[in-house]
C-alpha cells in the first residue's frame, strides 16, 4: 500500500471530538501515550515536540485552529495527527499513514472508518476519505471537494464516505467502488 492520509470531516466543539478520538482508538491499542516511555507530544506549527498531557490538548483545542499530536501504536511508533478547524461549522481530522506497514495502515483505517460511522449516526460527522496519493497531488485537498465546489479529485481515494445527506453523492463514481450503507453513512470501498 502506498501510504497517504485519512481526513474526517465532522462539526465541532474539538474537544469532544478529540476525547471520541482518543477513547475509540485506546480500546483498539492506539494509545496517547507512548507505551514506552508514557510521554503524551503535542507538535507546535513549527513541528517542535511539546511534552504534554490529554488536559494539555484538550484546553489546547478549545482555543487554537490547529492543534496537532501524537498516537502511538507500539513504543515510539506514531501516527501523526491533527484537529483543525476549517470554519465555525466544520472540523478536520488529519492522519499521516507514512511509514505504517500495510497492517498498521489497515488497523488505524478501520479504526477510524468506525468512528466516522459513530458520529454520523450521532450528526457529528459527513465526510471521510483514505487518499493514498495525498502526496501525489499536493494542489489538491479534500477541503476543496467536502466544503467547496470542486466535484472531483484528480484520483478517486481508496475509500470515502459520505453522510446519506452529503449534497455531492452522485458525484462519486459507482463504477469505482462497492457501496456499503451502515446507518446514515455510505462508504464507498475502492475495487481496485
Amino acid at each position: 500500500m502506498r501510504h497517504g492520509w485519512v481526513y474526517l470531516y465532522e462539526s465541532p466543539p474539538a474537544p469532544i471530538r478529540f476525547e471520541e478520538l482518543v477513547d475509540q482508538l485506546r480500546h483498539n491499542g492506539i494509545s496517547l501515550a507512548d507505551p514506552g516511555t508514557g510521554r503524551v507530544i503535542r507538535l507546535s506549527t513549527t513541528g517542535e515536540q511539546i511534552l504534554s498531557s490529554r488536559e494539555d490538548i484538550i484546553g489546547e483545542l478549545a482555543n487554537a485552529t490547529e492543534v496537532s499530536f501524537n498516537l502511538y501504536f507500539a513504543p515510539s511508533d506514531n501516527v501523526f495527527c491533527s484537529i483543525r478547524k476549517l470554519n465555525d461549522e466544520t472540523l478536520r481530522e488529519g492522519y499521516s499513514l507514512d511509514g505504517k506497514t500495510e497492517e498498521e495502515s489497515q488497523h488505524i483505517i478501520e479504526n477510524l472508518t468506525r468512528l466516522f460511522c459513530k458520529r454520523v449516526e450521532n450528526g457529528a460527522a459527513f465526510g471521510f476519505v483514505v487518499d493514498k496519493y495525498a502526496e501525489l497531488h499536493r494542489e489538491f485537498h479534500w477541503d476543496d471537494f467536502f466544503l467547496w465546489d470542486t466535484n472531483s479529485p484528480p484520483e478517486w481515494p481508496m475509500l470515502i464516505g459520505c453522510s446519506v445527506a452529503f449534497h455531492k453523492l452522485s458525484n462519486i463514481p459507482a463504477q469505482l467502488y462497492i457501496r456499503e450503507t451502515v446507518g446514515n453513512c455510505i462508504l464507498f470501498r475502492g475495487t481496485g
